[in-house]
């Protein structure tokens, strides 16, 4: 064990002053993860409030209710409403831009309605402002289709009476306005398991570069082949696993401190939520730990450190991208869903959501197993072939 310490902490110094292990390992996933929150991350929280005003010429019931629908969303702060009283002054402000649309109600709107005559609805909309428009011409056309409903039911009911009167109508028409619909849609909270923006991106990448990261080591002993050094490693009176072990730990504690120095920072700066912190440093130590395995199969097959860089970036970037760290592989299931299981970086991926879930240490023991199946699969070989490696 002392052998192994000693040359894992003399390849931790030669890390430490390589600035490439900062970069590749803290750098560069950070300013990647800021950078894609920028660019595709959650729209800003400025509030969107469409300007609207209504001009209603017609005061009568059907009038007021498209009234009280308006003065209702106001007051619930989703559009502005100002009541203008003609047509000229709302064309004005529309055309001027300080209205998104208007609602015209005519004289006789009521009257037409409720006689089952042809009733017009106008909208005065504002060319620079398609999306405040649409929303406009929605909630005309929603309260059209209750006013039509009404108006059914009325019909229907009608026909029931031997000789209806008008106030028979004004009672039905009543009854009618204020029965509940028959269908209600409900909203119904359930366990959040999407990562929000910021901790998808920083997770992703940190995930990502860890499969670098983490060559740094196992590499390594690649080098000292190519340099000469393992055979005097190999002739000193050290057991011959003491060279591979010590260049595994190194991998590791890297890797280790990589994550945690991201998972600490991501929180600070970006407001990331990576969940429960018992949850996630059980989640990053299983994910340094097949990140390590599969880069030191990569290395035990290579033949040169150059060899085993090329096929090991390869690798890590096909399995991030199966793995779902630069956009969500799991949606809607399918091949690519069951494919990305065979990536590490989805079983990582996976737990955070679990953790999101406001879940604990319990429910990521799926994502961990997953992940140390990954780790005890490569590493068996891995160590099996480098110990093996002679050196030159």
């Amino acid at each position: 064990m002392r052998f192994i310490l000693t040359i894992a902490g003399k390849d931790l110094r030669l890390r430490v002053r390589d600035r490439s292990v900062f970069v590749l390992g803290l750098l560069a996933p950070f300013l990647l993860a800021v950078i894609f929150d920028l660019v595709l991350g959650a729209p800003s929280e400025a509030t969107f409030q469409p300007r609207f005003a209504v001009a209603d010429l017609d005061t009568g019931p059907v009038g007021d209710g498209l009234l009280g629908v308006l003065r209702s969303l106001a007051e619930g702060d989703v559009i502005e409403l100002d009541e203008v009283g003609s047509v000229d002054e709302v064309e004005a402000a529309v055309e001027a831009g300080d209205l998104d649309a208007a609602f015209v109600i005519p004289a006789g709107f009521s009257q037409a309605v409720t006689s089952g005559g042809e009733a017009t609805l106008r909208i005065v909309g504002n060319v620079d402002a398609p999306i405040s428009v649409a929303i406009a011409e929605a909630v005309a056309r929603g309260y059209a289709a209750e006013v039509e409903a009404v108006q059914l039911s009325v019909a229907v009911a009608l026909q029931t009476l031997p000789s209806p009167t008008v106030s028979d109508v004004a009672t039905l028409a009543a009854e009618a306005a204020t029965m509940p619909p028959p269908i209600e849609l409900v909203d119904v909270t359930a366990a959040d398991r999407v990562l929000d923006t910021s901790t998808f991106f920083i997770a992703g990448m940190a995930v990502f570069f860890l499969f670098f990261t983490v060559s740094f080591g196992v590499v390594g002993l690649l080098e000292e082949r190519q340099a000469g050094t393992l055979a005097r490693l190999a002739a000193a009176p050290i057991p011959r696993y003491a060279a591979v072990a010590a260049k595994m730990v190194v991998s590791y504690v890297v890797g280790v401190v990589a994550m945690a120095v991201l998972v600490v920072a991501s929180t600070l700066i970006l407001d990331a939520r990576w969940g429960d912190p018992v949850g996630v440093a059980v989640l990053v130590l299983a994910a340094v730990a097949a990140a390590v395995g599969v880069v030191a199969v990569v290395a035990g097959f290579a033949r040169t450190a150059e060899q085993a860089s090329t096929l090991q970036a390869i690798i890590a970037v096909s399995l991030g991208m199966i793995g779902g760290v630069f956009f969500p592989t799991n949606l809607g299931g399918g091949f690519l869903a069951k494919l990305a299981l065979a990536s590490p970086h989805r079983w990582f991926m996976n737990g955070l959501a679990d953790l999101a879930g406001g879940g604990g240490l319990s429910v990521v023991w799926p994502s961990v197993a997953g992940l140390l199946a990954f780790a005890v699969v490569t590493t068996v070989p891995a160590l099996y072939r480098l110990r093996t490696m002679e050196p030159r």
